[in-house]
């Protein structure tokens, strides 16, 4: 997993995926995790994920490619809302 975060970081990707070989990707967002569950759903099946940041939206998703590591810099969590 470290070979995949110094990957991240060093070469600025949004995110770098790792099932037998690696893969880099640069599209902001979830827009790379939604393209590959709809196009090639068995590459996210069991993979490590480096990401930079991670929301509900794309956790979801590496839940439901059944993505087996994930590392991540940040993590947004809801906050609470006192009125």
């Amino acid at each position: 997993m470290d070979k995949l975060i110094k990957l991240l970081h060093e070469g600025n990707y949004s995110c770098v995926i790792k099932n037998k070989e690696i893969s880099t990707f640069t599209q902001r967002g979830i827009t790379d995790l939604y393209d590959l569950l709809n196009t090639d759903p068995a590459f996210l099946r069991g993979a490590q994920i480096a990401d930079k940041v991670i929301g509900k939206a794309a956790a979801v998703l590496m839940v439901l490619g059944r993505v087996q590591a994930v590392s991540y810099t940040h993590l947004t969590l809801p906050t609470k809302l006192e009125v």
